[in-house]
């Protein structure tokens, strides 16, 4: 149905849709904006909370705050007030108009914000549609591939669905949450225009084999005779039939015309896109592996591009890991995998390569990665889910984690001490003995569950969001240093240990921990103190059964009392949204209380602290 045949059949539950979706949205922009201190809120101690703003308009809302310096702000609760007038909140672009001041933005900025937040309340609006009626339960119940067209996304971006190049035929097509399939448009590129990274005796023939059948490769194989090609001299390219449209079909005309990339049209398998919208599962075949394309659309911090830069090792990087995580006890004991990355293909554009300052989104248009699906590595009794569905919650908030607790049988401290002993605890020793930290927010990590009870873990993406640690001086040699193919490692990111170890702290425990732990002591599952009480027994047993790394754990120190605040919506309302050479990078802010250092703190002092730091 149709959102202007829902709203003739029913105008009152459209109206109450759109206002519930905005009252979300505008409760977790108090709540970001707050966190990031580019806003000031009061909260007393009877959890009533005011936000003034400049020209007279003020916010109230009902809030409690987590061990995290973060605002629970309950969306139903907030009210906007100004010229005396007392009226209910459920405008979000109204929220950013007011506060716009506030956040240093120009009208500039401002309306191209507003853009991206009426995509993702349209989004939001689907997804509401979408769950309602399905408990927290049911949605733990279905397959990861269906569940991820349920998911709100991530929860730390205020305009997480910007989309802003879509329309609203494009998100009805191509949206996660439309769920429907989609089928990739084929190309044959000359081997002299392409970088390629493939796992050693796999061929573009074996590629194409995981997206069509038999007589489809003959077809696609006699199309490519006919332009005047053959597979020794062409690699194929999936491209999404979007991004073949907008850019592809223009962009790339010069070697369209001239053969160097022939278009063999539409062909093979349907898709289903997944929750980071450029990665792609096979409906037909589970076991198939994944595709990530590139999208040239702004989502979340920046264009969903694909860089060159990491092609040609991502193969070598995955099988190295992989590798290590077969032969390591400790990955062997927490059933830790990888999902490799078997392939990958881009192709620069011949002017913009050239071009140093060229905006990078024109240097990511085409290209493809293929990466296993967890169906080819699931064990006995196994299911998988990404790590973002713990985090969603029901229409009665109640989130999916809560609900597999529930249904493990377990007490939640055990849950979840199996939880990190699967997921905070490999990353970390990752991390101390192999020097290698990945940015392990919600959707780069799959969860794996037996009896749902979380049992093990499977890392992906790795391009550009894996780094090295560069060895201190005068400092023993990392693991990794001496086994790490040398065009990895002369390939990844190397920083120092006090800059990676934020790829753990900020990139798990900040984006997705933070969320955790407040949704589940806000369904009085488990208090956030004793939530990181587990989590650092955990981190502390590992340090005493490895006292061999001791010098690690003191240049990745998880424990010290305060950690440094990174922040990402504050970044947009800076820079606003010229283009760029380079993707934007995060902002700092002040510093936070470091929520694993006062839970060994004695109660007292926890208090003390509280009462004195967080106003």
């Amino acid at each position: 149905m149709t959102a202007a045949a829902r709203q003739r059949e029913c105008p009152q539950t459209a109206m109450a849709d759109w206002a519930d979706v905005n009252r979300a949205l505008l409760a977790k922009a108090i709540a970001e904006c707050c966190y990031e201190q580019a806003l000031t809120a009061e909260l007393d101690t009877a959890g009533h909370g005011r936000l003034p703003l400049s020209g007279d308009v003020e916010y109230r809302f009902r809030a409690w705050r987590s061990v995290w310096d973060f605002l629970i702000v309950a969306p139903e609760s907030v009210e906007r007030l100004n010229d005396g007038r007392r009226t209910a909140a459920t405008d979000a672009a109204q929220f950013f108009i007011d506060a716009a001041p506030d956040l240093g933005m120009t009208g500039v900025t401002l309306g191209n914000l507003l853009h991206e937040l009426t995509h993702t309340l349209a989004a939001d609006l689907t997804l509401r549609r979408r769950r309602a009626g399905r408990s927290a339960a049911a949605l733990a119940a279905l397959d990861d591939e269906s569940l991820q067209g349920y998911l709100d996304g991530h929860p730390k971006a205020l305009a997480n669905k910007g989309r802003k190049e879509w329309g609203r035929q494009d998100m009805a097509r191509y949206a996660p949450e439309a769920d429907r399939p989609v089928q990739m448009h084929w190309l044959a590129v000359h081997r002299d225009l392409a970088r390629c990274g493939l796992k050693p005796g796999l061929t573009g023939i074996a590629l194409l084999a995981e997206s069509l059948d038999e007589s489809e490769q003959a077809a696609l194989g006699a199309a490519l005779h006919h332009a005047g090609g053959d597979w020794s001299t062409h690699v194929p390219l999936p491209v999404h039939p979007w991004q073949f449209e907008q850019h592809v079909s223009l962009h790339y005309q010069a070697e369209l015309s001239a053969g160097r990339i022939i278009d063999l049209g539409p062909a093979g398998d349907a898709y289903r896109p997944l929750i980071s919208l450029r990665s792609f599962h096979n409906r037909q075949r589970p076991a198939a592996h994944h595709l990530k394309l590139p999208l040239t659309v702004l989502n979340t911090s920046c264009y969903r591009g694909i860089t060159g830069r990491y092609i040609e090792i991502g193969a070598a990087l995955s099988a190295w890991l992989a590798d290590n995580c077969a032969r390591d006890p400790l990955f062997i004991h927490r059933r830790t995998g990888v999902l490799q990355e078997v392939a990958g293909i881009h192709v620069p554009h011949s002017a913009h390569a050239q071009v140093a300052d060229s905006p990078y989104r024109y240097k990511e248009m085409l290209g493809a990665v293929w990466r296993q699906s967890p169906h080819a590595l699931l064990g006995p009794g196994e299911r998988h889910l990404t790590y973002a569905a713990l985090l969603q919650r029901d229409d009665a908030g109640r989130s999916i984690a809560g609900a597999l607790i529930d249904s493990s049988g377990q007490p939640a401290t055990d849950w979840l001490a199996g939880l990190f002993d699967v997921t905070v605890v490999p990353l970390y020793h990752l991390l101390c003995r192999y020097g290698l930290a990945l940015v392990a927010h919600a959707q780069n990590l799959t969860l794996l569950f037996r009896s749902d009870r979380p049992c093990g873990m499977l890392l992906k993406d790795f391009h550009g969001d894996l780094r090295q640690v560069a060895v201190p001086d005068g400092h023993p040699r990392f693991e990794a240093a001496g086994t790490l193919p040398a065009a990895v490692q002369a390939t990844l990111t190397a920083l120092p240990p006090a800059y990676l170890v934020h790829d753990l702290i900020t990139g798990h425990f900040v984006t997705v921990l933070r969320f955790l732990s407040a949704a589940l002591a806000a369904e009085a599952v488990i208090d956030e103190h004793t939530f990181y009480r587990v989590l650092g027994e955990r981190l502390r047993g590992y340090q005493q059964t490895h006292p061999a790394l001791e010098d690690r754990f003191a240049l990745f120190d998880l424990f010290r009392p305060r950690l440094e605040r990174v922040c990402i919506n504050r970044v947009r309302f800076a820079i606003g949204y010229d283009d760029s050479a380079d993707r934007p990078q995060p902002t700092l802010g002040g510093e936070l209380i470091n929520p694993l250092w006062l839970a060994e703190q004695p109660p007292a002092a926890e208090n003390a602290l509280q009462k004195g730091t967080r106003k």
